[in-house]
């Protein structure tokens, strides 16, 4: 490849979607691009992890465990080295980050941008169902996922009411007034129109 590839961090509070959102992305990225596009994906959901990578890599995807106590001090220090290593060893087309759902990932974008020279798309994925119980408890921590997100995903709308899911993307605004929206169930099948304003070109080759 003749640039680097592009980073998709996917971030959100525990049980969110990440992994059912990004078990979506993936196959529409090879739909899309054809069977050759290659996305290397890097796993750091604290207990949830090898889980989560033995369901992905059974579908022929590369995996990278990076389980860390710590993702806001250990894994940043890790992420550079790791990303020129599956660059060096994989030359993917796209790198997803599915970071653990207690991560404040300012840190990692940072330290993609800024050390390891990738462009970095950060996608929040809430949880609508959860969201009246730890909106006010975790306020800070899910302020500091979607405020700098640049597309967000208010997943599990097939489970609350319209006027439910609706408060939820009134909260998720007064976070983040400017970024991609899409409302829908990760567990169901997300239209292309859907995946693409998540994607937002992230996934382009070189």
């Amino acid at each position: 490849m003749s640039e680097k590839p592009g980073v998709l961090i996917l971030s959100g509070f525990l049980g969110a979607g990440k992994t059912t959102l990004l078990m979506q992305i993936v196959p529409y990225l090879r739909q899309k691009h054809g069977e050759d596009y290659s996305v290397a994906i890097i796993e750091n959901e604290i207990g949830a992890a090898a889980v989560d990578a033995g369901i992905i890599g059974q579908e022929g995807y590369s995996v990278t465990n990076m389980l860390s106590g710590c993702v806001c001090c250990t894994l940043v220090g890790e992420l550079v080295p790791t990303l020129r290593s599956i660059e060096g060893d994989l030359a993917p087309n796209l790198v997803i980050l599915e970071a653990t759902g207690m991560a404040e990932p300012s840190g990692m974008m940072k330290a993609i941008t800024e050390y390891a020279g990738n462009e970095v798309r950060l996608l929040t994925i809430i949880d609508s169902v959860r969201w009246p119980r730890i909106s006010v408890p975790l306020h800070n921590l899910l302020s500091s996922q979607i405020a700098p997100a640049a597309a967000l995903c208010v997943n599990k709308t097939d489970k609350v009411s319209p006027d439910e899911a609706n408060a939820v993307l009134a909260d998720v605004r007064e976070m983040n007034p400017t970024a991609a929206v899409a409302l829908g169930s990760a567990a169901e099948s997300l239209s292309a129109e859907c995946l693409e304003a998540l994607l937002g070109g992230i996934d382009g080759r070189a």
